[in-house]
């Protein structure tokens, strides 16, 4: 039991050093370059440091600016997500922000980026999207407002993607249009915006709900496993075959689509005939536990 606990915070370990890594070269790669605005903290810190470079002349490495908004947003990840999660984040937001201190050099690939800028902002939310959703569905975060986003998706059941999508592009209209007044750079950081909430949105799934049918000669046995192992709720229901009126019972369950592999092998385990219907679940109304990943 003991090796497996350290396999899984090895393998969360490894996970947050690559998401990271993938997510700082994204910004210095491509986003930075073309002068696009990044996602969350790390937009809000692009601001500030543009702001202070226009007012004082003083240039500051942005991932000092990362480092130090992260840290109340650390606190709260402590009250409202959980220890481990928050913990993850802050390690992420720590190597980003060592190699956004100059690192990670900006590189633009021998690419002329003026005449190319779109083509960096499709690339720069592809990158940065894959990063912020990838640590999301192992149970971390590359910290920042999606701490906030976690949080949100466990109280409300608002999607991490439309959270984001909302508050990047307001980051992009303040940022190119307010204080550089490029329009031009807020309308490819909305595309970069788009693209990157769009990977997310596939790739992190943890709040999609799934409602389960089973039918089973075993679903007494199935239901108690389902309830002590998944800690949900199944409601039984008997049904009729048409055919052959044999009376079964149904047991109906709603999910998250992650915990639909779980439910498919106990299910099997128990019964390799059991007969099972995965339908998408819309809206919930009611009380649903929501848990945190991690």
């Amino acid at each position: 039991m003991k090796k497996k606990v350290v396999y899984e915070e090895g393998m969360h370990l490894l996970i947050v050093l690559a998401t990271s890594v993938v997510y700082s070269l994204g910004v210095m790669w491509f986003l930075t370059p073309a002068n696009l605005y990044a996602a969350g903290i790390t937009g809000v810190s692009q601001i500030v440091m543009q702001m202070i470079q226009i007012l004082f002349d003083v240039d500051i490495p942005l991932g000092v600016f990362t480092f130090l908004f992260n840290i109340p947003l650390f606190i709260y990840g402590l009250k409202k997500v959980s220890l481990r999660f928050s913990v993850y984040s802050l390690i992420s937001v720590l190597i980003q922000s060592i190699l956004m201190m100059g690192f990670i050099p900006v590189y633009t690939f021998g690419i002329d980026v003026a005449d190319n800028i779109l083509l960096f902002a499709i690339i720069g939310g592809l990158v940065t999207g894959i990063a912020n959703g990838l640590a999301l569905r192992f149970g971390t975060s590359t910290g920042g407002l999606d701490i906030v986003a976690q949080a949100l998706s466990i109280e409300k059941g608002i999607s991490i993607g439309t959270f984001t999508m909302i508050l990047n592009c307001s980051i992009a209209f303040i940022g190119g249009g307010v204080l550089s007044h490029a329009w031009e750079i807020s309308m490819y950081t909305f595309i970069r915006i788009i693209v990157s909430s769009l990977i997310i949105d596939k790739i992190h799934t943890a709040y999609n709900y799934v409602r389960l049918d089973i039918i089973s000669n075993h679903i007494t046995e199935i239901s108690t496993r389902l309830m002590s192992e998944l800690g949900r709720g199944v409601t039984l229901i008997s049904v009729e075959g048409a055919y052959t009126h044999e009376i079964k019972k149904d047991a109906f369950v709603i999910l998250t689509s992650y915990e639909i592999a779980r439910a498919k092998k106990i299910c099997l385990t128990i019964d390799p005939k059991v007969f099972i219907v995965i339908a998408p679940a819309k809206n919930l109304v009611g009380k649903f536990a929501r848990k945190t990943i991690m």
